[in-house]
């Protein structure tokens, strides 16, 4: 979980964590501008926000590792992320409450729930396009740095695993096709850079892998097992990635002898 993005954006949300705290709590909603002062109204929505802030990491960091909800579009995910993690959040209103000398009676719980489960989906989904920017930003980067190396530098086909970002190992596993992204797949992660699934066989080359689907290319080794059903072809990784074979190159993938066993 520590190479997850989220975990890795920690430094960079925290400034409009802290800022939206200090809003909070300057503003006063929900009531505490006339129960509180501005000194524990501060210090109130600092604590609640930090600690809503880290489950909503937390959280995403870990359903990054869920292979089918990693699956989902970043607002829907981080949907989910938000409406769990206003859970632990709903009990930490009651704490903190009660810790700055205001106790919320348990009989305001079926309105208290839904309004910080709206307030922190809507927290989560910020963060979650936050982060996705930040990627997208960094794969921009990096595709127009590799463009912008003179040709003369370069006399030999490109090596892909220099765009594999360090913290993802060389243990490469697969590529996935997304729009105009390629994610890539190690034993440690998974991370998108700015790349066609074409450019990154060319520079991959024909035996390190092949391909299995029109979005997905798999590596010699990262077969796990496969799963036959229903006229479907799947292939596990060893990460626990589930690849689907589609009928174009299943003759190709049962002629490797990944389907031994």
């Amino acid at each position: 979980m520590r190479e997850s993005p989220y975990v890795r954006s920690l430094p960079y949300s925290l400034p409009a964590i802290i800022g939206f705290a200090l809003v909070m709590g300057v503003t006063g909603p929900f009531g505490t501008y006339e129960h509180m002062s501005l000194g524990v109204r501060l210090l109130y929505f600092t604590v609640l926000g930090v600690l809503n802030w880290l489950q909503v990491i937390a959280l995403a960091a870990w359903f990054g590792r869920i292979e089918p909800i990693d699956r989902w579009p970043v607002a829907w995910r981080m949907a989910l992320v938000g409406l769990l993690a206003s859970v632990p959040g709903t009990v930490e209103i009651f704490l903190v409450n009660a810790w700055v000398g205001r106790p919320i009676p348990l009989s305001a719980l079926p309105t208290l729930f839904p309004e910080n489960a709206f307030l922190t989906i809507i927290i989560s989904v910020v963060i979650g396009l936050f982060v996705e920017q930040r990627l997208r930003a960094a794969a921009d980067v990096e595709r127009a740095r590799v463009a912008a190396l003179p040709a003369a530098s370069n006399p030999t086909p490109p090596d892909f695993f220099r765009r594999i970002p360090p913290a993802l190992g060389r243990d490469l596993l697969a590529l996935e096709m997304e729009d105009h992204y390629l994610r890539i797949h190690t034993a440690l992660g998974s991370d998108l850079i700015l790349l066609r699934l074409r450019d990154a066989l060319a520079e991959l080359g024909s035996e390190r892998g092949r391909q299995v689907h029109r979005s997905w290319w798999v590596a010699e080794g990262a077969v796990a097992s496969a799963e036959r059903g229903a006229g479907r072809l799947v292939l596990k990784l060893r990460n626990g990635v589930n690849v689907p074979v589609s009928k174009t190159f299943r003759d190709q993938v049962k002629g490797s002898g990944w389907l031994e066993g």
